[in-house]
């Protein structure tokens, strides 16, 4: 029973998420950016990695100056690295995420709606991200 709930829970999110996009409302970062930056960036993404120069851990270092620019322009998602980078073909070395699933074009979506929209991220425990356990954590 706790399956099919959890199933259920997940598809009506993923469908919910899929509408906000698409109809043009609020693309809200707790609800629908911070988990696609959880599942898919983070783990690479982060203090411990800092792979191309970049945590997405929080606000403050998300938006931090970089050598090559900014990684996110508010209200400019065609001229923000984040954006530019989920669209590229996976071949292309600079794709992200640059190893497991690529992400869904609806999550690609939410991204550009929310840069767009002026990428409202929340200061404070709203706004953090922590990267997800990995199985040598357990350890």
């Amino acid at each position: 029973m706790k399956i099919h709930q959890s199933l259920f829970l997940g598809l009506s999110l993923l469908s919910f998420t899929a509408a906000t996009a698409a109809d043009g409302r609020k693309v809200d970062f707790a609800m629908h950016v911070k988990p696609v930056l959880t599942s898919r960036c983070i783990n690479c993404h982060n203090t411990g990695t800092l792979l191309g120069e970049l945590s997405l851990e929080n606000r403050a270092m998300a938006f931090k100056k970089r050598v090559n620019g900014p990684v996110i322009l508010p209200g400019k998602p065609d001229s923000s690295m984040l954006y530019i980078v989920l669209k590229l073909p996976a071949k292309n070395l600079k794709a992200m995420p640059a190893a497991g699933h690529r992400i869904t074009d609806t999550e690609i979506n939410l991204i550009y709606d929310w840069i767009k929209q002026g990428a409202e991220w929340p200061e404070g425990k709203a706004g953090v991200i922590k990267p997800m356990k990995t199985r040598s954590d357990n350890s």
